[in-house]
């Protein structure tokens, strides 16, 4: 697999020699700014490269170690992988030295060395004094057994033994997954003259190649990256855990600033909300509450915000909670990027930990199925986040774009996670619409009883119609589905024979149209007024007056109309079936013997008036029985 991309981060309190380290192992002075040099501390982030003896080279951030400069410390610890932790013989470990140590650790940090610096300025029994006391400071820390070397760039000692400690740590970090979309956190800009707009920043996720169109999140805007640097050279691609400036294309340098990110279009969804495990400090004095206001730095971006507890409302020391940040200004973020927590005032970091759902809803407290999912996630990896995200998002289906943006994942990870997830019978696929979709399959099995339910009900309401409306039914459903989608499901329960379909209606299979006695004596009574009245019959709303007009009456007229014992004619007037197959009996035989008739001869013919005959003859038209030629009809022969 080639060489691993690197990135080494110093740490410690204000002129414990963090800089002249760098120096010394390096040949290069990280503070650029004319103010870092006029007063000899970090302000801002430096960078550079270190060239190991067996020739690797590896990218160093050289971070500021005032407490005022804190948040630009942040932005520039979220792509350490090994931590140098500077700590001065002749001061030990101060109030900085133990906040960037907590830092490291809170952002998951795993390898790093203590380097005791300016052993020139002390004697040996002071050194070893300060070295015990090192040695307990780091106890149940992840430098707890990490080597501690004491050096003095100035006299040249102990710089040899402190790379070769670098070199042996090495191999205990783990290869960075090149496959991820791109995830770049922008730490700097600046505009270079005849080059444009230039970030600089350390690749977290994804490889980048010169000409690739990337997004700026979270404003939106897209930029072509017209060349890249890593360890001062021009490559053709960066790869993941590798500091790279980029020259950009299309974006102008105000448009960009520290904390912005780029990454691969559509791969992430801006968000003001993020779920979180979060560990507080056990050093802490005082217990964090629900809504406290705070500060959440998230690669290279600070944000303020509030926290809310998901469940319990506040936090004591050294414990942990699934909490919800919401957040004044909108970010983006990755499954499981780790993060930092300092109070709103006084600044001071309380506690930090890693993103577990990057686009939420809000969520109610000690809603159960959110702590399971949440929980899921903590423990798992990435098909738990698949599987959870659906579980999440239960009120649509998610498409394959849809989990990219939710989830960071690529299209091709997510895919092999669905179908490892689809034959443990974890999620289910629906087809139909314009593209496939995606439920939990605790969803679909939801689905299915609700579908199963509302035409019970729907029938034990309305017994004398023959089903539901598919889009009456769609439109009731808890999930909100396309037409394609309901269609789907409604075919797999049909092939179950749980339910019958027909071009717009759904039933239960067993369902059939019953009348009660009651509803038979109305029916009898309609039809023989209408039968009685034959060819002259009253207006429909006064049968619908001496009826009443209840909603038992009304249904049964409706299941007259759909089963076609009754007939409409127009908006006013309608006959009986057996009426009208008389009318349409006489009519025919009277053209077949008389070639044509007009209205007033169909007129006599029902010994009716225009007001019935003329309506009659139009329905008879629309049937296809007869054609109006003028002002006389003729009548058409079969399939003509």
């Amino acid at each position: 697999m080639g060489n691993k991309n690197l990135i080494i981060g110093t740490a410690g309190h204000i002129d414990h020699g963090k800089t002249t380290l760098i120096q010394a192992l390096t040949g290069i002075n990280t503070d650029r700014l004319l103010e870092e040099q006029k007063r000899g501390i970090s302000i801002d982030l430096g960078f550079t490269s270190l060239t190991l003896p067996n020739q690797q080279q590896v990218g160093i951030i050289d971070v500021p170690g005032h407490e005022k400069f804190i948040k630009n410390m942040l932005a520039g610890a979220g792509g350490v992988d090994l931590g140098l932790l500077v700590i001065a013989a002749d001061e030990g470990v101060m109030p900085q030295t133990e906040e960037h140590l907590a830092i490291l650790d809170l952002l998951n940090v795993r390898q790093g060395i203590v380097v005791v610096t300016k052993t020139d300025l002390v004697d040996n029994e002071w050194l070893e004094m300060v070295l015990e006391d090192i040695r307990d400071r780091v106890r149940h820390t992840f430098l707890e057994n990490a080597p501690i070397i004491p050096v003095s760039p100035l006299q040249d000692r102990g710089l040899g033994q402190l790379l070769q400690a670098i070199e042996e740590l090495l191999p205990a970090i783990p290869f960075k997954e090149q496959r991820d979309n791109v995830y770049f956190p922008i730490d700097r800009v600046f505009s270079l003259a005849g080059h444009g707009t230039v970030v600089t920043g350390t690749l977290i996720r994804g490889t980048i190649n010169r000409g690739d169109t990337l997004k700026i999140y979270p404003q939106g805007s897209e930029a072509r990256v017209r060349s890249l640097q890593v360890h001062d050279r021009e490559v053709a691609r960066a790869y993941p855990g590798q500091r790279v400036g980029i020259n950009l294309a299309g974006v102008e340098p105000a448009g960009l600033v520290r904390g912005h990110v780029l990454a691969t279009a559509g791969s992430l969804l801006t968000t003001q909300y993020l779920d979180a495990e979060l560990r507080l400090l056990a050093e802490l004095g005082f217990n964090l509450k629900h809504g406290d206001r705070i500060r959440l730095h998230l690669g290279a971006r600070e944000v303020i915000g509030r926290v809310y507890f998901l469940a319990g409302r506040e936090l004591a020391p050294a414990g942990k909670a699934l909490v919800q940040f919401r957040l004044e200004e909108e970010v983006v973020a990755y499954f499981k990027e780790r993060f930092v927590l300092r109070r709103y005032s006084p600044m001071t970091t309380v506690g930090g930990g890693e993103i577990l759902d990057s686009n939420p809803e809000r969520h109610r407290r000690n809603d159960l199925k959110v702590l399971q999912a949440l929980a899921s996630r903590a423990e798992g990896e990435r098909p738990e986040m698949v599987e959870t995200t659906l579980q999440l998002t239960e009120k649509h289906p998610l498409s394959l774009r849809t989990l990219v943006a939710k989830t960071g994942f690529t299209a091709e990870q997510i895919g092999e996670d669905l179908t490892k997830l689809l034959k443990q019978g974890l999620v289910f696929q629906l087809i139909g619409g314009q593209e496939k979709t995606w439920l939990h399959q605790e969803s679909y099995l939801k689905l299915r009883q609700e579908i199963i339910e509302y035409l019970g009900n729907y029938h034990q309401s309305y017994h004398l119609r023959p089903g539901m409306g598919k889009e009456e039914l769609r439109s009731k459903l808890f999930i909100t589905l396309s037409t394609g989608e309901i269609n789907y499901i409604l075919a797999l329960l049909e092939e179950e024979q749980l339910i019958k379909t027909g071009d717009a209606l759904v039933a239960l299979a067993d369902f059939q149209v019953e009348l009660t006695g009651t509803e038979r004596r109305v029916i009898e009574e309609i039809r023989q007024r209408l039968i009685e009245n034959s060819f002259n019959p009253p207006e429909f709303e006064q049968i619908r007056a001496e009826f009443g007009k209840s909603k038992a009456v009304e249904e049964v007229i409706d299941y007259l109309f759909r089963s076609e014992q009754l007939i409409k004619i127009d908006e006013r007037l309608s006959f009986d079936r057996q009426v009208v197959r008389a009318a349409e009996d006489l009519l025919k035989k009277y053209l077949q013997e008389n070639g044509q008739i007009e209205m007033a001869q169909f007129r006599d013919l029902l010994k009716s008036s225009r007001k019935y005959t003329l309506p009659l003859l139009e329905y008879f038209d629309k049937k296809g029985v007869t054609r109006r030629e003028g002002d006389v009809r003729v009548l058409l022969s079969d399939g003509q």
